[in-house]
């Protein structure tokens, strides 16, 4: 099963066999890592992937191996992460290997002082099912988070986020290239997704990248007209 593929069949796994994976499996993932795409090219970051004896978590289910991702704090750096491990998320899954981004996870000790921790995600082999059919998905229809209800627009729509909030809004340039903006959140929705829905956006534009390889690219455009009620991340073409 190919990326592409995968975006409309993934599932976040939380059930796990307690049975780490084999080395070789391991070393695939960490080449993987080394030759994935990102947003801004500008932005240092790192990962590392450890046992549940090295993270915390409130979730009362554990895993076997925990990515956890580290950034400089630059601009964009929340939804470059994103960007970069919601490939990772794919093709961990294309392996038959379950995952799951997990906000509520930290590390025990801090890999370097020079990068920021963000957030981290679970994997290993699943005790269940791991993909679903299309219309398992419950998500905003095309002309709920877009100015017009593009097909185009279909990979973003079945990326997941933080509570599936679903941040995300996208409207269309003359030229052809689409403004990404993050819906503004109420109080109760900052404290509980603020920083979260940064790395949904970066989600969004992976799925967007990963259906579009040849032709995507992202950028700031200064002058983007202001939507209502949402906050302008970027702009990419497709």
């Amino acid at each position: 099963m190919q990326l592409q593929e995968t975006i409309y069949k993934r599932q976040s796994v939380r059930s796990y066999s307690d049975t780490p994976l084999d080395e070789n499996i391991l070393d695939e993932i960490n080449e993987f890592i080394k030759n994935l795409k990102v947003l801004n090219p500008n932005i240092k970051w790192s990962y590392e992937i450890v046992g549940k004896d090295k993270i915390k978590t409130i979730m009362p289910w554990k895993a076997p191996h925990y990515i956890l991702m580290y950034s400089e704090e630059s601009e964009n750096y929340n939804e470059n992460i994103g960007f970069i491990f919601q490939q990772l998320d794919l093709y961990l899954q294309t392996m038959g290997i379950g995952s799951c981004w997990l906000g509520m996870l930290s590390p025990k000790q801090i890999k370097d002082s020079n990068q920021k921790y963000v957030i981290g995600m679970s994997f290993g082999k699943p005790s269940g099912q791991i993909i679903r059919n299309k219309e398992d998905f419950k998500r905003k229809e095309l002309d709920e988070i877009s100015d017009y209800g593009d097909e185009k627009l279909v990979p973003a729509q079945f990326a997941p986020s933080a509570g599936n909030s679903q941040p995300w809004y996208f409207t269309h340039n003359d030229d052809g290239s689409y403004n990404i903006y993050r819906q503004k959140l109420g109080f109760l929705q900052r404290k509980l997704y603020a920083k979260f829905n940064l790395v949904d956006i970066g989600i969004a534009l992976a799925h967007m990248y990963i259906s579009n390889e040849e032709t995507f690219s992202f950028y700031i455009d200064e002058n983007a007209q202001n939507v209502k009620d949402f906050s302008y991340i970027g702009t990419f073409k497709i």
